[in-house]
């Protein structure tokens, strides 16, 4: 099956390189995809792909229908491979030839890696689709940086008419080297909680603070005040991080702000440490803002629940990994991430969902969200080749290995 598998690869290898060149080229923000919805139309058609339509602006569902007999029990199976296609708000800094031409945007993130191997191995699926049978699904899925693609494309009924049985994604990830894949059964990812305080005194002039209600000084000490949660209230077992990313408030040197806003994000895997801390980050704003005569409005969002990857699904990545990489490349993560991944939506919206990590880490690795990272070429067609693999195991004609 590896010497399949990489035959049928190595015949879209350049493809890949190219495809990726291009959307980095033209990186598009969320639900703004505009460009890159058209090329991956365009590809999927000029390979006779079916399109589906989607009720949404952008982003593209796409099927695939195996040939082979099914000789397996009951109905064959319908597997879903998902890439995001979305850009982030950075100025690029990589000096590729191929950087972005888009000001202020880039894929900072890898998600032009993502696309690109999808589009590649719908290709490579279409032209052996007598090597498996039942059903695959594509989705192209908008929007994943704002945490709200995959809900928004999920809505649509991707899922249904026929229900998907198991989905898979990929992530490029800089903590395992080029060649390798990063793999870790249940919860992976966490939750991705957004948070908003707005600290409402009375203004006055800088020469006179004690005329009014210093906003900004209740906002600084809550700043400080919050991250006690996680250092005393939190078990140290449970993983949760609460960041406060933004401050906004002040229009002068001289003058005591009326209001002023803190932003940020709370991270974690359990329902029950989420809810602790969204009641103790209300609690502790309002006393805090009581303490120096303000107010505290507080808003807290619960955004996106925590990836957690089918044992199953897990094991039959790392199997399809080791077969077309060896097994020496496949690596058992010690460790869940506290970075969030929409693709939660997917996984629970299936009996069976997995994402990995795809090696991106050179000797000196650039972050993601960086403006210097830039998706290795090397390491597209690895992506390709798992993908494939993974699909010829879940639709085998006898049915997949448990």
């Amino acid at each position: 099956m590896k010497e399949q598998v990489w035959k049928l690869v190595d015949e879209v290898k350049e493809f890949v390189v190219e495809a990726r060149h291009r959307i980095h080229e033209n990186p598009e923000l969320g639900f703004k995809e505009f460009e890159t919805t058209a090329f991956v139309k365009k590809e999927l058609e000029s390979a006779g792909i079916e399109l589906v339509p989607l009720d949404l602006e952008t982003g593209v569902l796409a099927v695939i229908r195996g040939t082979a007999e099914w000789k397996g029990q009951g109905e064959p199976p319908v597997a879903g491979l998902r890439a995001d296609m979305d850009a982030l708000p950075i100025e690029e800094a990589t000096g590729v030839p191929y950087s972005s031409k888009n000001k202020g945007v880039m894929h900072a993130c890898g998600h032009d890696g993502h696309t690109a191997i999808l589009l590649a191995a719908a290709k490579v699926l279409q032209k052996s689709r007598s090597s498996f049978a039942g059903t695959v699904k594509l989705f192209f899925q908008p929007a994943e940086e704002t945490l709200y693609g995959a809900e928004k494309m999920i809505a649509c009924g991707i899922l249904d008419n026929p229900k998907v049985d198991t989905v898979a994604a990929l992530h490029g990830g800089v903590e395992v080297p080029v060649g390798s894949v990063g793999v870790y059964a249940g919860p992976f990812m966490a939750s991705g909680d957004i948070f908003k305080v707005k600290f409402v005194g009375k203004g006055t002039h800088g020469a006179y603070p004690h005329r009014g209600s210093d906003a900004l000084a209740a906002a600084a000490q809550a700043v400080i005040s919050l991250q006690m949660i996680l250092a005393r209230e939190i078990e140290a077992n449970d993983r949760a991080v609460l960041s406060v990313c933004q401050i906004h408030g002040g229009s002068a040197f001289n003058i005591v702000p009326q209001e002023v806003e803190i932003g940020g994000t709370v991270r974690c895997f359990s329902p029950d440490v989420r809810q602790k801390i969204r009641d103790r980050l209300v609690s502790i704003c309002t006393h805090v803002a009581a303490s120096y005569r303000c107010e505290a409005v507080c808003d807290y969002q619960f955004g996106i629940p925590p990836v957690i990857n089918d044992a199953g699904e897990t094991e039959r990545i790392a199997r399809a990994a080791e077969d077309v990489l060896g097994t020496e490349k496949v690596i058992r993560l010690a460790n869940p991430m506290m970075g969030s991944e929409d693709f939660a939506y997917f996984i629970q919206g299936v009996p069976a969902g997995v994402i990995f990590r795809l090696g991106v880490g050179g000797e000196i690795p650039v972050s993601l969200h960086n403006p210097g990272f830039n998706f290795p070429d090397e390491a597209l067609p690895l992506g390709v080749a798992v993908f494939v693999r993974y699909i010829f195991d879940v639709l085998a004609p006898e049915g997949a290995k448990s």
